[in-house]
């Protein structure tokens, strides 16, 4: 019996990836793009190109792939097929409706299951590190996160569940007080905006020379700046971690899991950004929920998302319609 396989498309933080992954879960062909935007219409190009790459590069195996599994962020209603895509206008999100399943089995004949990038990314890390432990968080940057329960991922009524943030208004104050923490974060948890306003104020930094001359600064360098002992790199991650480890103590107390998995591109980050984060959770998580828990940074890295999509689409076998 001739082998099949399943093409994987995720994106992440700073790219998009995708894989074509043989029966036994073997990377046998990968490709990279970089995200310059994040709009929908971008987003449809990249995984376009993803898909052509991949079936292109397949050679004798494109008449074997068996399907398409993509992962990525917005709200997944997978019994649609649709993706409700978050797009800011002035410093408002409003959703697009986009009938990705449809538009992708039309373009290539072939039956497509799409998931939410944090769901992706558990389900590998629980498949591929994680198979003993059945109550993971994968936090997806501080936009949203993953929760397996059980030995399951958790979706919800709609296929939505993981969004940890609530729509922004303009009064976000009740007489219980200040609720604005919890409007929705920028996927790199203003880590470069901090940078900008402190380089502004007249910090010093190695990364004044990262800046490129329309003002772009790439997260990576905030990264690598910091591993380097750069101090303003520094404090500004730690301030990201300790921020972001408020969050995760209340998704610790709720749901009380095993192991707290950092990616969406965090990982990148450290054990700087690893050991503030534990910091936060120390002091504001439940003694009783956060005993032998793990807080580790994620193995698969950028890999997770085109992986876990490409797992999802094996394990649900979907049939061509």
């Amino acid at each position: 019996m001739r082998k099949k396989y399943t093409l994987g498309v995720g994106l992440n933080l700073f790219d998009a990836r995708a894989v074509l992954l043989e029966e036994k879960n073997k990377i046998v062909v990968q490709i990279d793009r970089r995200r310059k935007n994040t709009t929908a219409n971008d987003t449809i190009q990249v995984i376009l190109e993803l898909c052509e790459g991949i079936i292109s590069k397949a050679g004798r195996f494109k008449d074997r792939i068996s399907s398409i599994g993509l992962a990525l962020g917005g709200i997944v209603d997978k019994k649609k097929g649709t993706v409700y895509w978050p797009q800011r206008i002035d410093s408002n999100y409003v959703y697009i409706s986009i009938p990705l399943k449809k538009y992708l089995e039309d373009k290539f004949k072939l039956p497509v299951v799409i998931e939410n990038d944090a769901n992706a990314c558990v389900w590998a890390e629980y498949l591929c590190n994680f198979p003993k432990n059945n109550n993971i968080i994968y936090l997806f940057s501080g936009v949203g996160c993953g929760l397996l329960i059980n030995g399951s991922v958790l979706r919800g009524k709609n296929g939505a569940a993981g969004e940890v943030f609530i729509n922004q208004s303009k009064v976000m104050t009740s007489y219980l007080g200040d609720f604005s923490f919890l409007k929705p974060w920028p996927l790199d948890l203003g880590v470069v905006k901090r940078v900008k306003e402190l380089i502004a104020l007249g910090k010093n930094t190695s990364l004044i020379k990262n800046i490129s001359p329309t003002g772009t600064l790439k997260i990576e360098d905030v990264f690598r700046a910091a591993r380097n002992k750069d101090k303003l790199s520094k404090d500004v991650l730690k301030e990201a971690a300790f921020s972001l480890g408020i969050k995760l103590s209340l998704l610790i107390n709720l749901f009380n899991p095993e192991i707290v998995i950092v990616g969406g591109g965090f990982e990148e980050a450290g054990n700087l950004f690893l050991d503030e984060l534990n910091r936060a959770v120390k002091e504001f998580s439940f003694s009783e929920m956060r005993g032998n828990l793990k807080i580790v940074l994620s193995k698969l890295g950028r890999s997770a998302t085109s992986l876990g999509a490409a797992l999802i689409a094996v394990e649900e076998k979907p049939l061509h319609q």
